[in-house]
């Protein structure tokens, strides 16, 4: 009984490969997700670089860095369609064996029997696969500078998929970028928090948006600041001290040791100071949650609050500290 289904079944065990083909978006990329459970980033990949750059072996998250083999990074929309397209090939593989056995046994069965049975096969719908729908379009793309893979991410990634490769100037640069749509999102995401919540908690909410990103563009310029400065052929010869480019005027004289340039060259004399000052805001945030004390006056100058206050950080800052880190980390690039 069922000897076609089990022939069948025998033959099916040495495939071990189905082609499925799973849906790009318009521009060629392919949505991928990280499969770490403590982040599940979404991004893309252009598909081409996918199958001829990254390794099976090793493919790595632009956002966490987390590595796994190739075969770990779909989505669940794709996992959703895998198993559907996998149950309706075997469905229909197995199909003329289950017609075949069903039409066999009946043919065995004696019309002088007291008990007649017969089987009757119906193979029922056949599971068709929606395609996964493709994520959101993602806006910022990327080519990494080491092995030129193609990929793509919602708001800032920082890491090659291919090779794990971090850029320090992709990363300045995302960083800042993802800042800047945030701000321009503000509107949207001010209106939304008002609806679920009150217009209390919309306005901290977008208070706390204003402060993480003066707070990110600093602490990426640090980080890109750090790697551009281990390029200079002299850089073995000056003792670098954990956190120096935290320090503005301290890592300006560092710079202009080295390469006879610092800050005041690169920046006009405005710029310096208003970088000056958000230097000091991000400190002050960092170590004493924006509540402003007497060392934050005298260093920064910045009259407008007193003791014990807590700093306001305003969009039009944020965005004005973007724009000047932008052409100093250009700047900095020449240099090395």
């Amino acid at each position: 009984m069922f000897d076609e289904v089990k022939k069948k079944l025998s033959e099916l065990e040495g495939v071990t490969k189905v082609q499925i083909d799973l849906e790009l978006d318009e521009n060629g990329y392919f949505d991928r997700k990280c499969p770490a459970s403590d982040c599940g980033a979404a991004f893309k990949v252009n598909f081409e670089d996918w199958k001829n750059i990254v390794r099976d072996e090793e493919v790595f998250c632009p956002i966490c860095r987390h590595a796994a083999e190739a075969t770990e990074w779909n989505t669940l929309e794709q996992l959703e369609y895998i198993k559907n397209f996998a149950f309706s090939h075997f469905q229909r593989e197995l199909a003329p064996a289950f017609e075949a056995d069903a039409r066999n046994f009946n043919r065995s069965q004696t019309s002088k029997s007291f008990i007649k049975i017969s089987l009757t096969y119906k193979p029922g719908n056949i599971a068709i696969p929606v395609p996964a729908s493709a994520l959101e379009i993602l806006t910022q793309e990327y080519t990494c500078e080491r092995c030129s893979c193609s990929y793509a991410s919602l708001g800032g990634a920082f890491f090659c998929p291919a090779c794990g490769h971090n850029s320090a100037f992709d990363s300045i640069t995302n960083s800042i970028e993802t800042v800047r749509k945030t701000l321009v999102a503000i509107p949207a995401i001010r209106a939304t928090l008002q609806e679920n919540l009150d217009k209390n908690a919309a306005e901290d909410s977008v208070r706390h948006i204003y402060e993480n990103g003066l707070v990110k563009i600093v602490s990426a310029f640090q980080r890109f600041a750090e790697a551009c400065f281990k390029r200079l052929s002299n850089a073995a010869s000056f003792k670098v001290r954990k956190n120096l480019f935290q320090n503005l005027k301290e890592s300006d004289e560092l710079w202009r040791a080295a390469t006879g340039t610092g800050y005041t060259e690169l920046l006009d004399l405005e710029e310096y100071s208003c970088l000056s000052l958000y230097f000091q805001q991000r400190h002050l945030l960092a170590h004493l949650d924006g509540i402003v004390d007497q060392a934050y006056i005298d260093k920064s100058g910045d009259n407008r609050f007193s003791v014990g206050q807590r700093l306001v950080i305003s969009e039009a800052g944020v965005s004005d500290l973007a724009d000047i880190t932008s052409k100093l980390c250009l700047e900095l690039k020449r240099l090395t």
